[in-house]
C-alpha cells in the first residue's frame, strides 16, 4: 500500500500572495469552473485580481489553499463581518462560507481539513453558526456526513428568450396598467440614481419578512444606502450595467420594483435580482406586469441577450409558478446548509 499524497494548506491574502500562487490559482480556478458544469466563460485573470483586492467598508474575505505537487487542489474561504459597523451587528455570530476540492482530490482529507481553518476562523472571532452552499452532490454529502443540516433548498432557472410568448408577455403588461389606475413605470437602464434607491428602499427593506427561508437560521438585516453605495461601486468597476424597472401608485408611492445584471464579458445573458411587490397591491397581476416590463426592456435594450438567468426558494410557490407560465426551465439545485461551531468542531475531531 502507498500512503496518500501529502497536501499543505496555505493562507490566501489577495494583497501578498506573490505572482506563482496567482499563476495557481488561476489554473485552479479555471479547473474548478470546468469542473463545476459552469456553461459561462471564466473572468479573465486581471479581471478576476482586480475583483478579489476590492476593499469592503463592511468585511474581509479570509482565504487558505490546499497545495499538492505543486498546484492548489482546494481552497476554502469566508468574508468576515467588520464588527466596527453598527449595521450588521445581528449578523456578528453568523459565517458564510464557501470551498471546493478537485475531484481527483475529494475524499483523500482536503476538504476537512480546509473546514478545520473555518473552525479555527470561527473561535477565534466568536462565531457561533456557520452557512455553506453547494449545487454539488459531492459536496452535499460531505457536508451532510459532518452534520451540517440542509435548511434551504434553492432553485436556479433559465429562460431562452427565443421561446417566450410575447404576446403574453405583452398582455401581462396591459393587464397591469389596467388593474392599477395612475400607475407610473420608470425604467432605469445602466445604472439606478442613488434617491431611486433611497425611495426603494424602504419598501425592499419591509418586504424582507417575506422571503422564504424555510428552516434557515439567518437575521434580517435591513439595507442601508452605505450598502447600495459601496454595492454600486463595485459593480461599477466590474462595468456591470444595471436594468431596473420601478413601479408608483398614484400617489407617487413605489409599489414594487424588479432589476436585472447585464456584463460585457458575457453578452448573451442577464441575471435577475430582485421582484418585489407590496402587499396591499398583491393579487393584481403586479408581478407579472414587472417581469413583463423588464423582458420586454432588455429585448429592446440589450438585443445581444438569449438568456435570462434566476434564483428562487423552492418553496416560493407564487413566483416559481409566473416563471414556469414564462418558460423558465430548472437549471441547478443550491442547497444551504448549517451547523453550529461546537457540532462543527465535534465532527473536525472524529
Amino acid at each position: 500500500m502507498t500512503a496518500p499524497p501529502a497536501f499543505e494548506i496555505l493562507p490566501f491574502d489577495p494583497h501578498s500572495a506573490p505572482p506563482e500562487l496567482w499563476a495557481e490559482r488561476h489554473v485552479f480556478r479555471r479547473a474548478r469552473h470546468a469542473q463545476s458544469g459552469a456553461d459561462e466563460p471564466p473572468p479573465s485573470d486581471a479581471w478576476f485580481e482586480a475583483l478579489e483586492r476590492q476593499p469592503s467598508d463592511f468585511g474581509r474575505n479570509v482565504h487558505w489553499v490546499a497545495r499538492a505537487e505543486g498546484r492548489i487542489v482546494g481552497i476554502v474561504g469566508a468574508f468576515l463581518p467588520n464588527p466596527d459597523q453598527p449595521d450588521i451587528q445581528a449578523a456578528l455570530p453568523h459565517l458564510h462560507a464557501d470551498g471546493f476540492v478537485l475531484e481527483e482530490w475529494r475524499r483523500r482529507g482536503v476538504g476537512r481539513r480546509l473546514l478545520a481553518e473555518i473552525h479555527g476562523l470561527m473561535t477565534a472571532h466568536g462565531k457561533t453558526l456557520l452557512t455553506l452552499v453547494t449545487d454539488d452532490a459531492d459536496g452535499h454529502a460531505f457536508l451532510s456526513a459532518i452534520g451540517a443540516d440542509e435548511r434551504l433548498r434553492s432553485v436556479d432557472s433559465r429562460l431562452t428568450l427565443d421561446s417566450v410568448d410575447w404576446a403574453m408577455v405583452e398582455e401581462w403588461h396591459a393587464a397591469m396598467r389596467r388593474a392599477v389606475p395612475g400607475l407610473t413605470e420608470t425604467i432605469h437602464a445602466g445604472e439606478v440614481p442613488d434617491a431611486e434607491f433611497e425611495a426603494i428602499l424602504p419598501l425592499h427593506n419591509a418586504l424582507l419578512p417575506d422571503l422564504p427561508r424555510d428552516r434557515l437560521d439567518q437575521p434580517l438585516i435591513p439595507v442601508t444606502m452605505a450598502m447600495v453605495l459601496e454595492w454600486k461601486r463595485n459593480i461599477q468597476f466590474q462595468q456591470v450595467e444595471h436594468y431596473m424597472v420601478v413601479l408608483r401608485d398614484a400617489d407617487g408611492s413605489v409599489i414594487g420594483f424588479s432589476d436585472v445584471f447585464w456584463h460585457p464579458e458575457m453578452t448573451d445573458r442577464v441575471h435577475q435580482i430582485v421582484t418585489g411587490v407590496r402587499r396591499d397591491r398583491r393579487g393584481l397581476g403586479v408581478g407579472k406586469g414587472l417581469k413583463a416590463a423588464l423582458l420586454r426592456h432588455v429585448r429592446s435594450a440589450r438585443p445581444s441577450v438569449r438568456l435570462m438567468i434566476t434564483r428562487n426558494a423552492a418553496t416560493n410557490g407564487p413566483m416559481l409558478a409566473i416563471n414556469r407560465q414564462l418558460g423558465y426551465a430548472e437549471h441547478t439545485i443550491l442547497r444551504t446548509h448549517q451547523i453550529d461551531v461546537a457540532a462543527l468542531g465535534a465532527a473536525l475531531a472524529r
